[in-house]
């Protein structure tokens, strides 16, 4: 195995971007918002204000609720998004209840962030049942079934997330334990 690269990230992390022109940035929200604003269409910060917000939300707020991170402890504890009582995750739930996509009904940036979060629950947490939430696991396997996300993630991430969003939006609870039996007999 090849020895770890030095990162210039200064908490000695990933993400770390340098783009082309030199230009360094850290953090993956912060990553998101500059190839926008480098690459991405003209916007106004009216325009800009409908997706920062989701990626700043998702930095702030969606990353602890899937892995249980505590700000500076960065040990995996355990995902809260198959917990639908958790106000964050019902909202989220409704906001997909009634849109495919998070802007405008358009794949944008803030799907980009708040995607690429859900998409590690399956990888971190097999055992996590997100049945209860099917408008989130059907978000999950569309934002899947986009060509760019295997060439981001590979084809095997991309075939669990895949399986486990289907399973989930189906309603089949994937658990184990008493609670997973009652839910599989109708209880």
């Amino acid at each position: 195995m090849a020895p770890p690269r030095p990162s210039k990230h200064p908490f000695d992390q990933v993400p770390f971007l340098t783009d082309d022109d030199g230009v360094e940035v850290f953090e993956s929200g912060a990553i998101l918002l500059y190839l926008v604003d480098a690459y991405g269409e003209t916007s106004t910060p009216q325009d800009r204000a409908k997706f920062t917000k989701w990626v700043v939300w998702s930095n702030s707020e969606l990353d602890s609720l899937c892995f249980g991170a505590i700000p500076g402890d960065h040990r995996v504890r355990g995902t809260s998004m198959d917990k639908p009582s958790i106000k964050q995750v019902a909202v989220l739930e409704g906001i997909l209840a009634a849109h495919e996509w998070l802007v405008a009904d358009t794949f944008s940036v803030a799907d980009v962030a708040v995607g690429s979060y859900l998409n590690y629950v399956p990888l971190f947490f097999p055992s996590a049942d997100l049945s209860l939430t099917p408008n989130i696991a059907n978000y999950m396997l569309r934002c899947a079934e986009r060509p760019a996300f295997a060439q981001a993630f590979g084809s095997q991430h991309t075939s669990l997330v895949k399986a486990k969003a289907h399973e989930w939006a189906q309603g089949a609870p994937t658990g184990s334990g008493a609670g997973a039996f009652f839910r599989k007999i109708g209880l």
